[in-house]
This record gives C-alpha cells, structure tokens and sequence, in this order.
C-alpha cells in the first residue's frame, strides 16, 4: 500500500502580525485565553510532544512558503517536523524569515536561506491558500489529512493522537 503525504498550507489567523505574536498575549486577545489547547496539549504529551516551550502565535507566511519549496523536493514532512519542533518544543519564532530558513537548512530543502530571505512563492501561496481543497471541501483546519483508499477516504482535521491513526491504518489494511 502506498502512502503519500502532501501538506496544504492554511492561515489559522491570516491578522497575526508578520513577525507573530506573543502566544499569551495573542489567545486572551483572540480566545479569552488558551483553555482550548488543554486538550491538545494533554494528547501532545501522551505522544511525546507536549508543546513545552510554545511562546509565539506564529504568522506562517514563510513557513508556508518554505513547505510548498520543500514539497517541490519531496522533503515537506522533514521540514514540517523541523518547524513543529521548533516553535511548539523549542520555543522558535517560525514566523521570522531567519528562523524558517535554517528549519529548510535543517530539512535539506536547496537554498533555504535564501529562499526565505527572497520574495519568491508569494503568489503562489496566495493562490494555494484560495483554493486549497480535500475531496471538495476547503481546507479549514491545520493540520487537515486525507487518507484515499480504492473503498473511500478518510478526512481527519487537527491533532490526532496514536489511537486514531491507528484505527484509520487498519481500516485502510482491510481495504488494501
């Protein structure tokens, strides 16, 4: 069975400032607080990702610059971890050009640096994030996956945790 990962780009927030936020400051603001990512964070450290050091609300236009670049050379879910690790464990800004180029360094993606630093890509994100789409319906959710199968497909949005995948893997086995 074969398996292929592609990544959407999408703007949870397309105001976040450009350089990001602070995360306190940006979820009061926006949420009232940050009592939704309990459940989230709860799940992440029983998966050994407890978003320990997440201090910025990240704009993700370069990121999502830099996943497109790094989909072109088969590396965006290399690049995709590098940036997860980053900004929700290590306590990186992904918002900032610097950052994002040494995650696609780090990623192996061919000029990295000097990709972020550059102004390529920009229509094309725009135009990605008009029209990205899972089986018809827009992308609304980061992270939003699509399991495709020869029965049917599996459409899964935000975090999942070990149980879920798990469940949808062996539906996909019996179908194979």
């Amino acid at each position: 069975m074969e398996v292929r990962v592609h990544y959407f780009p999408f703007m949870i927030d397309p105001g976040t400032k450009p350089d990001g936020e602070e995360y306190a400051a940006y979820t009061r603001r926006r949420w009232g607080g940050d009592g939704w990512t309990r459940s989230m964070r709860a799940m992440g450290a029983r998966e050994g990702a407890p978003f320990a050091d997440w201090k910025t609300w990240p704009n993700t236009t370069h990121a999502s610059r830099m996943l497109m670049r790094a989909e072109e050379h088969g590396l965006g879910d290399k690049l995709i971890g590098i940036l997860y690790r980053m900004c929700y464990e290590e306590g990186e800004n992904v918002s900032l050009r610097e950052t994002v180029g040494r995650a696609g360094e780090k990623a192996g993606v061919p000029g990295a640096a000097e990709y972020a630093a550059g102004e390529e890509g920009f229509k094309e994100l725009e135009q990605a994030l008009r029209t990205a789409r899972v089986n018809g319906k827009r992308v609304s959710a980061a992270p939003t996956f699509n399991v495709r199968l020869s029965a049917g497909s599996y459409d899964l949005s935000g975090a999942q945790d070990t149980r879920q995948w798990l469940s949808v893997l062996e539906q996909c086995a019996e179908h194979a």
